[in-house]
């Protein structure tokens, strides 16, 4: 396989958390395990200081990068006004010419030029957008004009096609029509990104890998179960609408009615926790149900060694965003975890039906309830969904083998 100079330009980065992050800096690793020669311009606001001395320590081949973007004027006249020059600027290239020594665009005029620098130093042979940032718009127009091919890992909720919108409508068609390539994480994504004419052949599917150390921590551990002893479900998450934990903690007071010895482990945070913790006094499973908060990766690890089943039956809504592919579900899997989620989304790329785990309707308690009720009753199935989806973390999710997946991928459209 042919080695490759790559440059991520990479706004949703470390040390943000969330999958976005996680996808970049793992397939970078995997890259460079790979032979090839990889960096990550890690886009940093002015403001961001914390992120930025994270940054500057992280890894050698980091390239902190300070933007300030354009700011449309507050008032409602002044924003449209800009609003319409943004869509100018992307149509017309002698216009973009002229607007870019104007005040309303000297900030991202600014940048780019920083960017040219970077690009004389690194000379790279592929640049990848990691996430489709509209921000990042002018960066797109640079390549463009100067015939520079990009490709971009769509993920989900930002390459969204709203029709009413006309601005954003130019902003993304701009990114993703100009793109070499794109790369979708699950074939939901894929679908999105059909919805923009793309032509077939410049749409790939890579999916998310997993963190080597996922990986290198469960290499000599087997499962933990237990046969007849409580039975310990668990959720690593934002605690958003949208992972659709109120359903699973409906599906607990069910199972908990049938006698069965349940203890309901979610870890993180977000805005929804209030009214998850709440719920559950309501529905009486205070002793049945323990929120961690944040945890640490190495917390994180533990929790999925001394857990039966990952559980997350995450709800789809255009309006909000949801799971693009579900990343979580292949590192519990690694671990040795059956996954029950929904069938929405890119969920069903992550856990195979009926073979990794269990997929059942969104917004759906008693169907999730029969699933789990199933796989307390049926431990020996249960492990072998466990050593199933452990084969297939390690075999197809490790940084290096998605890594080849996406290198032998995108050279079919270099």
């Amino acid at each position: 396989m042919n080695t490759n100079n790559f440059l991520f330009v990479a706004s949703d980065y470390k040390p943000m958390p969330g999958g976005r992050a996680d996808y970049i800096d793992n397939l970078a690793r995997g890259l460079i395990n790979l032979g090839n020669r990889t960096r990550v311009l890690a886009v940093v606001q002015a403001h961001q200081k914390e992120r930025l001395a994270f940054l500057e320590k992280y890894e050698e081949w980091v390239i902190p990068f300070q933007v300030i973007h354009d700011e449309r004027p507050k008032n409602w006249l002044g924003n449209k006004f800009v609003s319409l020059l943004e869509i100018v600027r992307c149509l017309s290239p002698k216009a973009r010419r002229f607007l870019e020594r104007t005040s309303f665009f000297r900030a991202s005029a600014d940048s780019i030029a920083r960017l040219e620098g970077v690009l004389a130093n690194e000379k790279p042979t592929m640049i990848v957008f990691g996430h489709l940032d509209m921000r990042l718009y002018p960066f797109a127009l640079f390549f463009l004009e100067r015939q520079m091919p990009y490709g971009i890992i769509a993920h989900e909720s930002e390459i969204y096609r709203f029709r009413n919108r006309k601005n954003e409508l130019i902003r993304r068609g701009l990114m993703l029509k100009g793109a070499q390539w794109i790369a979708a994480n699950s074939h939901h994504t894929k679908s999105l990104v059909d919805m923009w004419g793309i032509p077939c052949g410049r749409i790939k599917i890579v999916h998310p890998p997993i963190a080597e150390e996922a990986i290198r921590l469960s290499a000599n551990l087997e499962p933990v179960h237990r046969n007849g002893d409580q039975f310990n479900l668990v959720t690593l998450c934002r605690l958003v609408k949208s992972k659709g934990v109120d359903t699973a903690i409906r599906a607990l007071r069910i199972l908990d009615a049938r006698g069965i010895p349940c203890r309901y482990v979610i870890a993180g945070e977000g805005v929804e926790r209030r009214f998850l913790e709440a719920l559950v006094d309501e529905l009486g499973l205070r002793n049945r149900v323990h929120f961690m908060g944040y945890i640490t990766d190495d917390e994180k690890w533990r929790l999925l060694r001394n857990s039966d089943v990952f559980v997350m039956p995450s709800r789809m809504d255009p309006k909000m965003q949801h799971e693009g592919f579900g990343i979580a579900f292949v590192e519990a899997a690694a671990f040795g975890l059956p996954g029950v989620g929904s069938r929405e989304g890119g969920i069903p790329d992550a856990v195979v039906d009926g073979e990794t785990g269990i997929l059942v309707p969104q917004e759906a308690p008693q169907d999730l309830a029969e699933a789990l009720t199933f796989l307390y009753r049926n431990p020996e199935k249960r492990r072998e969904m466990g050593r199933a989806g452990m084969e297939r973390a390690r075999r197809q999710f490790s940084p290096t083998a998605v890594a080849a997946h996406f290198q032998e991928e995108i050279s079919k459209n270099v």
